[in-house]
């Protein structure tokens, strides 16, 4: 017989060596489950702040949160290549939590990203929340004009299909990166990527860009992730806007 351990393995096709891991079938006639993805940021303090939040309003026994670090939408999907994350993680199920980063100089154990495909299988969500995209900005700045942006947005277009038919028809919503000080000069371009793929495959966008402002020192050191407060305003202006598509 599998413990709840393995079963908890097996549903999210992870390589968590975290003895805490474990799942249950959600029960019946839950009908606001809700599947939150996302990547580093969503490993972080904007994931913790989401994760509370989602939790308030559906309640805890009904949301799931799988942010792995360094994630892009293609690694989600089956048939691309499987992506191992070594900076970071984040799992919540209604019965477990599991969150690591870099501790002290140490790396955190690598975490395999899950496909999306059995996960909304095995969850039945009636909302998904995405929080993906930042880890195309270097894809963008590094292969600039129309064919790899043509590239992403059918990897968009795959990730929408792959939702929207899945049991239950869910609702999907996508949040766009924050204010990036480091890829300024192509963010305008993924969060206009976003907003076009959410207009054909009609899926919410929740355009998070001008939220706020990337400040280096203060939302954070490396141009791209935020920490303190302003990690809290950024959640609180995509709060507003989720709140009302629960």
């Amino acid at each position: 017989m599998l413990t709840p351990r393995l079963l908890f393995l097996c549903l999210f096709g992870l390589c968590l060596s975290s003895a805490h891991a474990n799942y249950s079938t959600p029960p019946p006639g839950s009908a606001r489950r809700v599947l939150f993805v996302g990547d580093s940021l969503s490993v972080g303090p904007f994931g913790r702040e989401m994760q509370n939040f989602l939790c308030d309003q559906a309640g805890e026994g009904r949301v799931y949160v799988v942010a792995s670090c360094g994630s892009s939408p293609e690694h989600w999907l089956e048939g691309e290549t499987t992506f191992v994350s070594k900076c970071g993680s984040r799992v919540k199920t209604p019965n477990t939590f599991a969150h690591h980063e870099f501790e002290k100089g140490r790396p955190p154990e690598p975490f395999t990203t899950p496909k999306i495909a059995p996960l909304l299988e095995r969850i039945r969500p009636a909302t998904v929340v995405v929080q993906l995209g930042t880890n195309w900005f270097d894809l963008v700045e590094a292969h600039p004009g129309p064919e790899e942006l043509a590239r992403l947005g059918a990897i968009l277009e795959r990730f929408a299909d792959t939702v929207q038919s899945a049991p239950g028809r869910p609702l999907l919503v996508w949040i766009t990166p924050p204010d990036s000080a480091r890829f300024r000069k192509v963010q305008e371009s993924v969060t206009k990527l976003l907003l076009s793929a959410g207009k054909r495959k009609r899926f919410a966008v929740i355009d998070s860009s001008s939220m706020v402002r990337y400040e280096t020192g203060q939302s954070g050191g490396d141009g791209i992730h935020y920490f303190g407060a302003d990690a809290v305003k950024w959640a609180d202006g995509v709060k507003k806007r989720l709140r009302l598509l629960l």
